[in-house]
């Protein structure tokens, strides 16, 4: 981040003005569309996306530098960083509530589902083993050696 300081109030004024400025040369654009004339040949040629990309060219020339400003300042990120805190302390909120919810309705919770899953996977851990035990038990050991009978 730099060092100089950032006037809050300024560049709003400035943010306001680029707007402004926008909405202005949108306003002059828009007056010169053909639809709006009577002339049926003329709206022929007309392009409503040209009309748009040249709003928002102009609007994204009049607006970079200051939201870039803004953007990189201090104190736009601290109160990202309260943003971000908020929204996790929100989500957390509405899972428990979601959770309660659920387990009113008598409806399984992902809680619920979780402990099912993981007993199931344990079941089939200790069935895994004892096949492996079973197979061990049930395999004859390979001979040695073959002796002849007398």
């Amino acid at each position: 981040m730099s060092s100089e300081s950032f006037d809050y109030s300024e560049q709003y004024k400035k943010l306001y003005e680029a707007w402004e400025k926008t909405m202005s040369e949108a306003i002059d654009v828009w007056k010169k569309n053909p639809l709006v004339k009577t002339g049926v040949e003329e709206a022929e040629d007309y392009d409503p996306m040209d009309q748009y990309k040249k709003f928002y060219d102009a609007w994204e020339k009049s607006s970079s530098e200051i939201l870039e400003k803004w953007v990189n300042s201090p104190l736009f990120a601290a109160n990202i960083g309260k943003a971000v805190e908020g929204s996790s302390d929100l989500k957390k909120r509405f899972d428990e509530a979601t959770e309660k919810v659920l387990k009113n309705m008598r409806f399984p919770t992902k809680t619920d589902i979780d402990r099912v899953l993981s007993s199931i996977n344990n079941l089939e851990e200790k069935i895994n083993d004892l096949t492996d035990k079973l197979d061990e038990v049930s395999t004859p050991p390979p001979a040695a050696s073959t002796r002849k009978k007398k």
